[in-house]
């Protein structure tokens, strides 16, 4: 009995690319969420007077700072996903 060795399906650039944008995609929508949870403490703490307001202030801004780093990362590897699909079909046609 012979074993017979599988070769892994090739995979396309952009199918890298379009895994590059889900990931990126997921990410943003982590921390989206870490920001709404900073929002809601920050206004718990101006609110209630629950925990160190100024912790608080600084969390969501750094969160913030986070959020558009990952938008930013997101529109790259869109950008980059929609530029290989476009080529491709373009080269294709």
């Amino acid at each position: 009995m012979s074993a017979t060795r599988l070769r892994p399906p090739v995979i396309t650039e952009a199918q890298i690319l379009k895994n590059r944008y889900d990931e990126a995609r997921q990410i943003k929508d982590a921390w989206d969420w870490r920001l709404r949870r900073a929002q809601h403490e920050l206004r718990d703490a101006t609110v209630n007077g629950t925990g160190d307001r100024h912790a608080a202030a600084r969390n969501a801004a750094a969160v913030e700072i986070q959020v558009a780093d990952a938008a930013g990362e997101l529109r790259v590897a869109l950008n980059a996903w929609m530029q290989a699909t476009l080529t491709h079909e373009r080269k294709t046609a």
